[in-house]
């Protein structure tokens, strides 16, 4: 049974998965999915021009539709709306990388706080060490865009728990900002993935570790945010 789960491919879940669809109309919400998932999963690469004849015919929608899901993904910093030039990807520099970070790690610190004080924690974290298993999978299977998939929504599903609609919105935009990151600028380093810093964060949660817990998420996160920066430096 082991073999056959570890030779299984990954289901992960698209950046776009982890939106509530309600956010916007079906047909908007669909072309805004495509493209973003496209984005963070480096089918289309920063500096890329997305032009709007291409899309419409790539998405079979209209032109307007398109203007709408480019203009959503440049609220949410995935693209770039330049005047008389077009829309591009979105392309992150250092002081983005350093804002968006220092914003989660208070976040995120936050959420093991909320998360500490849920009656049954450790029963409704469980279905997490599940995901932490595909992940495991997806890194030594040298699945890139599955492991990075599985790493932004470790942390999506922590928050989706707190059933708060605000705070998911907001760590949704940070998560798919942080993933356009990761995907273009970091380097899994082949000894071990983040699964096992994954695993040590569920353990101390159910084990109600309220310090630890916030300070290995300080040093998860931080750890990510030093490995970027070591790109921009270098």
């Amino acid at each position: 049974m082991e073999n056959t789960i570890e030779n299984s491919p990954v289901e992960a879940p698209t950046a776009s998965s982890m939106i509530t669809e309600e956010r916007h109309d079906s047909e908007l919400f669909r072309v805004y999915a495509a493209i973003l998932d496209a984005i963070t999963d480096r089918v289309l690469l920063p500096g890329k021009k997305l032009t709007e004849s291409d899309l419409c015919r790539q998405m079979a929608c209209s032109r307007s539709t398109v203007r709408g899901a480019l203009s959503l993904l440049a609220h949410d910093r995935i693209v770039d709306l330049q005047p008389n030039r077009g829309a591009f990807v979105h392309v992150p520099d250092a002081k983005e990388t350093k804002d968006v970070y220092e914003m989660r790690i208070a976040l995120e610190e936050m959420v093991m706080d909320m998360l500490l004080d849920l009656p049954d924690l450790p029963q409704r974290l469980a279905p997490l060490y599940e995901m932490i298993e595909k992940e495991k999978i997806a890194f030594e299977q040298g699945d890139r865009v599955g492991w990075v998939r599985l790493v932004n929504a470790f942390h999506v599903e922590l928050v989706r728990l707190l059933d708060n609609d605000v705070l998911l919105e907001t760590m949704n935009t940070l998560c798919a900002r942080s993933s356009l990151m990761i995907a273009v600028f970091d380097k899994p380093v082949r000894r071990n993935g983040s699964y096992d810093e994954h695993k040590e964060i569920l353990d101390l949660l159910s084990e109600g570790k309220r310090a630890r817990v916030c300070k290995m998420m300080r040093r998860h996160l931080g750890g990510c945010q030093e490995r970027l920066n070591q790109q921009f430096a270098g």
